[in-house]
């Protein structure tokens, strides 16, 4: 059962006090709140997309969609930031970019979700050694942020188990592009961001941007400081299309500290500094060891060049065709020594043909390609020679991933049904070279098929009900991949023998508008009879990806949005559970290998939980004055696979937070904000890995404040 705090009977209060105030000041009558409510404007929850491949899973999908103002001018530094107040999200406050949707939990949830910043996929090759985050591009050059909860595997393949998260950002907004320039201070640090816009002709559009972010984080002599440039344009050949070209560049710097036991953190609190670590940099000319001492935070460094290339063409009003081409190129640390950097390169296109026919349907023909690497190399351990001299034995991991696909998604309507069919086919060609202590390449060539299907009943204008069926996959990681073998007395890597990961998906759906207010509802249940899991055997130390447990997963979504008056309300709430059991092939290597069964289907899902709510109030004071005020909870999770409360004193539990922001426009181009996160200054901890009581605070409270001209 959900309890709320004094926190929630807080947001009630305050978000009542504008109430009470527009009530005095007018004193309605009868009559008039009548004519007020008859005069009810209803505000859809959704925005038309810049991608048609989104637009034609509207039917029958839930898509939540955050708009530019719910972005900009709350308080947000980050899209992490912007993430966590939705239900149903996770976003981890270690900044390593763990995000969980739909109840994936700890283990799977890097693998089960899908991050497209322009269409271009960014999420990370592989999380082997190291992990990185998806905070590539400053909110303040964002346009929307499009969610889509569960499934999706038949235009994005891989790992759309949890979902998949379109990020668009001004690329798509050339067309009218703007000159602006935004100065923001906040508890944290400061934002600085510069948007130069112009049209040079009728055709022909340019834009250039610069940001930086200086952020505090939670302990002494951590941060986070980033720069972002880009620059593009916009050729609009005829009026029925256009080219897009952008190229930016990242540079980020961090120090931080990951993970602390509750221990220390009670003992020093935000005062806490890591002992400095004794560590070997080098052999000298004698072929001994060189020592140095270093700090002993962790580095968070990264810079990353992206270029992206889109061209739309409206052949007719029934044939559209669209291709966006990317490249990316660069590395991240996010460890304690400097040296050792993860470089990742992608490049690869997406092309979409879409085709009009009878009166409202739609064939959308896709073709995928993409290739990304990652490697790292380094001095991992040093060896004595048979003269007593040292040598550095390197480390290198290299992983190299090809995906080719085709798919057809066909939206056939007729009077009030839709009916959509979807198949696409896959072929990811895998490949690794590793070398350290354990040495090994392979290939694996991994050919998969996804495939939907849904049916939408329109029972009146405003109103569906709607069911959808999906089945997809998720491939191995770049860890998963490969597995520990011994080959002739030898311990090599070999290609997995692994299966890719099969999932089942049910939704049932209703979107409608009722009286003053929009609906969403929709109720699902994921089943997965194979899933990845990556098995350490610590009698002969091996290493291996198995298909050992089974896992199903079941919940609900719920949004309402209304507009009365001068206010708008929102209230969302998100609803999942799961359960995890070894499947048959999982309970006979338990016995062949004589371990002892972990009850998972006592557990649950680790790091996933239960229920999450978010209500939010906005109200219009005047033409160029607004307020709103947002109430999240976040309730408490699992950790551990067993049954044991493990929670370290209990420190991690459920949480409510209120976040406040005003907005002011006192003259035309000029716009004033501010506000406070974590209004009530609550103290709250999340786990930073699965299975371990290591823990990481969340964010304080925070005021910020900010200025922006727009031209």
């Amino acid at each position: 059962m959900v309890k709320f705090k004094p926190d929630f009977i807080c947001f009630i209060v305050l978000s009542t006090l504008s109430f009470t105030t527009h009530a005095a000041n007018k004193e309605l009558k009868s009559s008039q709140l009548q004519d007020a409510t008859d005069a009810i404007e209803l505000q859809d929850s959704y925005a038309r997309p810049d991608y048609v491949e989104i637009e034609r899973l509207r039917d029958t999908k839930q898509i939540i969609v955050i708009s530019k103002e719910d972005i900009q001018g709350k308080g947000n530094r980050t899209i992490s930031d912007v993430l966590k107040s939705v239900p149903g999200i996770s976003v981890d406050t270690s900044g390593q970019g763990n995000i969980d949707l739909r109840g994936q939990g700890a283990e799977t949830s890097q693998r089960n979700l899908q991050v497209l910043l322009d269409g271009a996929p960014i999420t990370t090759l592989a999380n082997h050694p190291y992990t990185t985050n998806y905070d590539i591009i400053p909110v303040e050059q964002l346009e929307r942020i499009e969610i889509i909860p569960g499934g999706g595997s038949v235009i994005y393949g891989s790992g759309t188990a949890g979902g998949v998260i379109n990020i668009t950002s001004n690329l798509r907004s050339m067309a009218n592009p703007k000159t602006s320039v935004l100065s923001e201070w906040n508890s944290e640090g400061y934002r600085l961001n510069a948007n130069l816009g112009a049209r040079v002709n009728d055709k022909f559009s340019i834009l250039g941007t610069a940001s930086k972010l200086n952020r505090d984080l939670y302990y002494k002599d951590t941060y986070r400081n980033s720069e972002y440039y880009s620059l593009g344009g916009r050729w609009d050949l005829t009026s029925d299309q256009s080219l897009m070209l952008r190229g930016s560049h990242l540079t980020e710097s961090s120090q931080y500290v990951k993970t602390l036991t509750s221990r220390n953190i009670k003992k020093y609190g935000k005062d806490y500094v890591p002992p400095d670590k004794t560590v070997t940099v080098g052999i000298d000319e004698n072929g001994k060891l060189i020592k140095k001492t270093i700090s002993g935070y962790l580095t968070g460094d990264r810079e990353v060049d992206s270029y992206n290339l889109s061209y739309q063409n409206a052949f007719t009003d029934k044939l559209n065709f669209a291709t966006d081409v990317f490249y990316t190129d660069g590395f991240y640390t996010n460890n304690a020594n400097w040296e050792q950097k993860v470089n990742q390169k992608s490049h690869g296109t997406k092309i979409k043909l879409d085709i009009g026919y009878l009166d409202d349907s739609n064939l959308l023909l896709g073709i995928d390609y993409s290739k990304q690497k990652a490697s790292i190399h380094y001095i991992g351990s040093y060896k004595k020679d048979s003269k007593g001299r040292y040598y550095g034995v390197p480390h290198n991991f290299d992983y190299d991933k090809t995906t080719k696909a085709i798919y057809v998604l066909n939206s056939l309507k007729s009077d009030q049904f839709v009916f959509t069919q979807g198949l696409r086919r896959e072929l990811a060609e895998w490949s690794f070279d590793k070398s350290g202590t354990v040495n090994g390449t392979g290939t694996s060539d991994r050919w998969n098929t996804a495939a939907e299907l849904s049916l939408a009943y329109l029972y009146r204008d405003t109103g569906r009900v709607y069911g959808r069926y999906e089945r997809g996959y998720t491939l191995p990681d770049g860890l998963q991949i490969s597995d520990q073998s011994v080959v002739n007395g030898e311990k090599i890597y070999t290609p997995t023998k692994a299966e890719d990961e099969k999932y089942d998906l049910f939704e049932v759906g209703l979107r409608d508008k009722l009286a003053f207010s929009t609906v969403n509802v929709t109720f699902w249940t994921s089943n997965t009879n194979n899933q990845l899991n990556r098995i350490y055997l610590t009698s002969v130390n091996d290493a291996k990806t198995m298909n050992l447990l089974k896992t199903r997963r079941w919940g609900a979504d719920v949004d309402f949005q209304q507009t009365l008056g001068d206010f708008t309300f929102q209230e969302s709430y998100s609803w999942l559970r799961g359960r995890s059991d070894y499947n048959n092939h999982g309970r006979q290597f338990l016995e062949e290998n004589g371990k002892n069964t972990i009850d998972y289907t006592k557990s649950g899902l680790t790091k996933v939980p239960e229920h999450s709510v978010k209500l939010k109030v906005k109200y219009d004071f005047t033409e160029d004055l607004s307020g709103d005020i947002q109430y999240t909870y976040y309730g408490s999770y699992n950790n551990f696979l067993s049954d044991a409360n493990k929670e370290e004193d209990g420190v991690v539990k459920s949480r409510e937070l209120i976040d406040l922001s005003v907005r002011y426009t006192p003259i035309e181009h000029i716009e004033l904000y501010g506000g406070v996160t974590n209004l009530m200054n609550k103290t709250y901890y999340d786990y930073v890995t699965a299975g371990y009581g290591s823990l990481i605070p969340g964010n304080e409270r925070s005021f910020f404040a900010g200025i922006k001209a727009t031209y």
